[in-house]
C-alpha cells in the first residue's frame, strides 16, 4: 500500500512541474494542485491493487497488467469526454495522464524492492511534498500567449486653427490622428468654414 502511495506522490510532483508550461483549459480547475491530487489518487489505487495481490505469484507482472487494464481505459474515457467540453483539454491532459500512469506503475514495483522497511515514513514525506508543491505552484498561469502587444494609440483632434485656410462653402472634417478613420467616421460631424469676402 505505502509503495503505491509513495509512487503516486512522486508522480504527482513530476506531473505538477510538467504541467506548468502546458496550456491549461482552465486555470481554475486544472492547475498544479489538481494535477497533484490526481497523481495522489492514482497512487492510492495502485497501492490498493498492490496490496490485493500480496499473495499472488508473479505479483509484479500481474500488477502491471491489471494496472494497465484499469488505468488506461479510464484515462481515455476522461480525455474523450473532456475534449468535448473544453478546448485544449487533450493537449493538457494526455501527457500528464501518461506520465502518471508510467511513473506510478513502475515506481510501485520498484519501491517495494528498494524500500523494504519504513514505507509509511517515506509515503508521508512524499505526500506532504506533493501537496506542498501543488499549493505553491497553483498561482502559476499556463496560458501566457508569448506575444508582445502594444497598447492602442491614443486619438487626438487637430484644432481647426492649425489647418490651412479653406475655401468658402467647403466642408472640412476634423483630422483624427493616431486612430482609425476621421472625425466624420467617429460621428463627430464636420464644421462649415466660410470666408467673408470684400472685408
Amino acid at each position: 500500500m505505502f509503495s503505491g502511495l509513495t509512487a503516486g506522490a512522486i508522480a504527482a510532483i513530476i506531473a505538477a512541474l510538467v504541467s506548468l508550461p502546458l496550456r491549461s483549459p482552465s486555470d481554475t480547475l486544472f492547475n498544479s494542485l489538481s494535477v497533484s491530487l490526481a497523481g495522489l489518487l492514482a497512487g492510492v489505487l495502485a497501492g490498493l491493487l498492490w496490496l490485493a495481490l500480496r499473495n499472488s505469484p508473479a505479483r509484479a507482472a500481474r500488477f502491471l497488467a491489471i494496472w494497465s487494464a484499469l488505468y488506461l481505459p479510464a484515462a481515455a474515457a476522461v480525455i474523450l469526454y473532456g475534449r468535448t467540453q473544453l478546448d485544449h483539454f487533450t493537449a493538457f491532459a494526455l501527457p500528464l495522464a501518461l506520465l502518471i500512469y508510467l511513473a506510478t506503475g513502475a515506481l510501485t514495483v520498484a519501491l517495494h524492492r528498494w524500500l523494504p522497511t519504513r514505507r509509511w515514513w517515506y509515503a508521508g514525506v512524499a505526500v506532504a511534498a506533493a501537496l506542498t508543491i501543488g499549493f505553491a505552484l497553483v498561482g502559476q498561469t499556463d496560458q501566457e500567449s508569448g506575444e508582445l502587444q502594444l497598447p492602442p494609440p491614443s486619438s487626438r483632434v487637430v484644432p481647426v486653427d492649425s489647418l490651412p485656410p479653406a475655401r468658402a462653402g467647403e466642408l472640412r472634417p476634423f483630422a483624427l490622428y493616431g486612430g482609425e478613420g476621421s472625425a466624420r467616421d467617429k460621428d463627430v460631424g464636420s464644421i462649415r468654414i466660410q470666408q467673408k469676402r470684400g472685408l
